[in-house]
């Protein structure tokens, strides 16, 4: 509101407040504790404090607490999970190795050999890990996705598997019979003539 004389009541009655003569005492007055505050002798000297023990806690709680952890159970989705990342694994290092096997020498080449060994080793053994029957039983349908291809054993009706034969550990497939026959520990016979005499020999013309 306004007075007669144009000048603004409310204005006026504030100029004419008196002071509030805490209100500055209270400003300052809030951190007169933490400087009246003594310093430690360890916060003086800028050394790091070191907690105290606790008598009343249990010495044995962070073994219990390492003890309760227990590992994750191999589900079926987790047992395919992993044989997908050991496989992901074993197509890098192989494309690496066959990628780097001209380009490397030395211990260079050796790493990337080993890492290619190492994961073709760990995803066929993957099998033998699990502990479980199970669990290498969820393996194997993953594996084993496509039936295997019988028509030719079907339908002359015959087994899948043959019965396996004990094989002469001196027999070499790449010998003949007369080879295998002929006693060459006799033969002192030197080899004698020219290419000349071979190409007479054999009908050979230039």
């Amino acid at each position: 509101m306004t007075d007669s004389t144009g000048n603004n009541n409310s204005s006026n009655q504030a100029a004419n407040k008196p002071a509030n003569k805490n209100t500055r005492y209270k400003k300052n007055n809030r951190y007169k504790g933490n400087k009246n505050k003594p310093k430690s002798a360890s916060t003086a000297t800028g050394e790091k404090q070191t907690p105290k023990p606790n008598p009343n806690a249990n010495p044995n709680a962070k073994k219990n607490n390492s003890r309760n952890r227990r590992p994750k159970t191999l589900t079926p989705i987790r047992i395919h999970q992993k044989y997908d990342n050991l496989l992901e694994q074993h197509l890098i290092a192989r494309k690496k190795f066959y990628e780097m096997h001209g380009r490397l020498t030395g211990k260079q080449l050796e790493k990337v050999k080993y890492n290619y060994h190492k994961t073709m080793k760990a995803l066929y053994e993957y099998e033998k890990t699990l502990p479980k029957e199970w669990q290498k039983d969820v393996l194997k349908t993953k594996l084993d996705l496509y039936p295997a291809d019988r028509q030719f054993t079907t339908t002359h009706e015959i087994e899948p598997v043959g019965e396996l034969e004990e094989v002469d550990p001196s027999f070499d497939i790449h010998l003949t019979s007369i080879q295998t026959s002929h006693e060459w520990g006799l033969d002192k016979e030197e080899t004698s003539g020219t290419i000349d005499d071979y190409k007479a020999y054999k009908g050979i013309t230039d």
